[in-house]
C-alpha cells in the first residue's frame, strides 16, 4: 500500500468511526393526548402499553390529510361534481365488473335485497373496482385526524380504536394497511368500524378480505345497505317541480325523509312520476349550469347517504347505478 492509499484508508476509517459514534435518535416523544389514548386502549382492550407506545412513536402527522379534510368544506356544484363519478370508465367498468362477478352479485341480492347495480355503482364510485384504494398509511391518517383535527376528533379516535382492534384480530402490523386520507380501506372503502361490524366473508374462505376479494366486497356493501334499512324495490329519488320559496324552505329541513309525498303535493310539489302519497320524502337541490333542479329523496336515498353523508355522493351513486344497469340490460331499462 503506497502512502497516498494508506492516508485515504485511514481517513475513511476515521469517517466511519465518526458516523458510527453519532447518537441514534430515540423514539419521538408522544403527546399527552396520545398517552391518554394508549392508557384507554390498555384498560379497555388489554393492549400492551409499551408495544402501543412503540407503534405511535413511528406515526407522523399527515398534513395532506388535514388539507384534504379542510377542502371538503367547499363542495362543488352538482354540474361539476357529477362528471367525476358518472362517466364512461365507471359505467363501462361497472358492466364488466357485473359480468365478472354476476354470481356473487345475484347471491347478494337474494340474501340482502340490494340490487346489483347499486353495489357495483358504490364500488365504482369508491375505488374504480379496487384500482384506487388509496395510498395513505391508515394508522397515520387516523392518528392525525384523532389528535390534530379537533372538529371531528371524537369520531376519528373511535375509528383509530377500531382500527387497532381490527389489526390485532387480523394479526397484521397496523403500520402496513393503506387507504384513503380519512382511513377508509379496501375495495369498498370501509372505515374500521364498518369493517369490524358489517364486513362479511362472502367467498367462504374463512376470512374477511376487503383488499383482495371482490365477493367479500360485494357481500359487505350489500350487507351494509341492508343494515341501514334498504327497502327492496323502493324508490330512491325523483325530480320534482315546486314553487321556488317552498322548495328552498323544504331543502333546509335535512336529508332524512320527514314529510310524506301527499303532504308535499298539497303544498304544490309535483313529481315527474306517480308515487305512493304515504311515502316519506325530503327535498334537495342540484345546481345545474342552467339553474337549480329540485328532487325528492326517499328512504333508500337516505340509506346511500349512510355510506357517505353527502347528497352529491348519494345522487352520483344513484345515477351511476341507473347508467350501469341501462348499458348492461338495454335501452328499456332507462324508463
Amino acid at each position: 500500500m503506497n502512502r497516498r492509499t494508506m492516508i485515504a484508508a485511514i481517513a475513511s476509517s476515521a469517517m466511519v468511526g465518526t458516523v458510527a459514534a453519532q447518537p441514534v435518535p430515540g423514539p419521538r416523544p408522544l403527546s399527552a393526548e396520545t398517552e391518554a389514548f394508549i392508557e384507554e386502549m390498555v384498560a379497555r382492550h388489554q393492549f400492551d402499553r409499551e408495544a402501543l407506545r412503540a407503534t405511535f412513536a413511528q406515526v407522523r402527522v399527515q398534513h395532506q390529510v388535514l388539507g384534504a379534510m379542510h377542502s371538503q368544506s367547499r363542495p362543488r356544484p352538482w354540474f361539476e361534481y357529477r362528471p367525476a363519478f358518472v362517466n364512461r370508465p365507471r359505467i363501462a367498468g361497472g358492466v364488466r365488473f357485473w359480468q365478472e362477478n354476476a354470481a356473487a352479485l345475484e347471491r347478494a341480492q337474494a340474501q340482502y335485497g340490494v340490487p346489483p347495480e347499486l353495489v357495483v355503482a358504490t364500488i365504482a364510485a369508491e375505488t374504480l373496482f379496487g384500482k384506487m384504494m388509496g395510498s395513505h398509511p391508515v394508522l397515520d391518517s387516523l392518528a392525525t385526524l384523532a389528535f390534530e383535527f379537533p372538529k371531528r376528533a371524537e369520531f376519528f379516535r373511535g375509528e383509530l380504536e377500531q382500527f387497532l382492534l381490527l389489526a390485532r384480530e387480523m394479526s397484521i402490523d397496523p403500520a402496513q394497511p393503506r387507504g384513503s386520507f380519512a382511513g377508509a380501506m379496501g375495495i369498498p372503502q370501509f372505515m374500521p368500524t364498518s369493517y369490524r361490524k358489517w364486513a362479511v366473508d362472502f367467498d367462504g374462505d374463512g376470512r374477511i378480505d376487503l383488499f383482495r376479494s371482490a365477493p367479500d366486497a360485494i357481500g359487505s356493501v350489500a350487507n351494509y345497505y341492508r343494515v341501514f334499512g334498504w327497502v327492496t324495490g323502493g324508490p330512491v329519488a325523483v325530480r320534482v317541480s315546486a314553487p321556488l320559496e317552498l322548495a328552498e324552505a323544504q331543502a333546509k329541513l335535512g336529508i332524512k325523509p320527514h314529510t310524506t309525498v301527499g303532504a308535499l303535493a298539497a303544498l304544490g310539489f309535483v313529481p315527474v312520476s306517480d308515487l305512493d302519497p304515504s311515502l316519506p320524502a325530503m327535498v334537495f337541490p342540484l345546481i345545474m349550469k342552467e339553474g337549480t333542479e329540485y328532487w325528492l329523496g326517499f328512504d333508500n336515498f337516505f340509506v346511500i347517504t349512510r355510506y357517505n353523508r353527502a347528497i352529491h355522493y348519494a345522487m352520483a351513486v344513484f345515477e351511476l347505478a341507473r347508467e350501469i344497469r341501462a348499458l348492461r340490460t338495454g335501452p328499456t331499462a332507462r324508463s
